[in-house]
């Protein structure tokens, strides 16, 4: 016998439990799984209103775990917290006055991550450029980066 099909708010509850995420995200994943959009308005309200789903301090936690890991440019930071679908101005709210360490600290660890060992001749220069770029550091990050790899791998 085929067990009933849960409601949406006991599905989004279950969804909620494995992951944190946004309203929208949830919201997406309860319309694919063929609910009906007043149920599922009605499971997102409900979980509001129990302040079991709280966009702006979900946000808020996803921002400072990705800026305390320090693997990322706050670009990327902001482009993975928009795809995961939290407002951009919630986002922007979030990003310190003071960026510049902290994005130093992720370029030099991009930079030893992908080309510790190689000679730092210039085709390697400008494919640490390149690389740095497509992560999103802006140009007086790179190169801060590329000078500190210099330095620790001699030129």
């Amino acid at each position: 016998m085929r067990k009933p099909r849960p409601t949406a708010l006991v599905k989004a509850t279950e969804l909620l439990a494995r992951h944190e995420q946004s309203s929208k995200v949830l919201r997406r994943k309860l319309l694919e799984r063929g609910y009906e959009e007043a149920e599922v308005d009605a499971a997102i309200a409900r979980l509001v209103e129990r302040k079991y789903l709280d966009d702006a301090d979900a946000c808020a936690s996803q921002f400072e775990a990705l800026y305390a890991a320090e693997t990322l440019s706050v670009r990327q930071i902001c482009a993975k917290l928009v795809q995961r679908g939290f407002d951009a101005d919630t986002i922007e709210n979030l990003i310190p006055a003071d960026t510049y360490e902290h994005e130093l600290r992720a370029a030099a660890k991009a930079v030893e991550k992908k080309f510790s060992g190689q000679i730092p001749d210039a085709k390697t220069k400008l494919k640490i450029r390149q690389h740095l770029a497509m992560k999103g550091f802006n140009s007086e990050i790179i190169s801060a980066a590329v000078e500190k790899f210099l330095e620790v791998n001699g030129d």
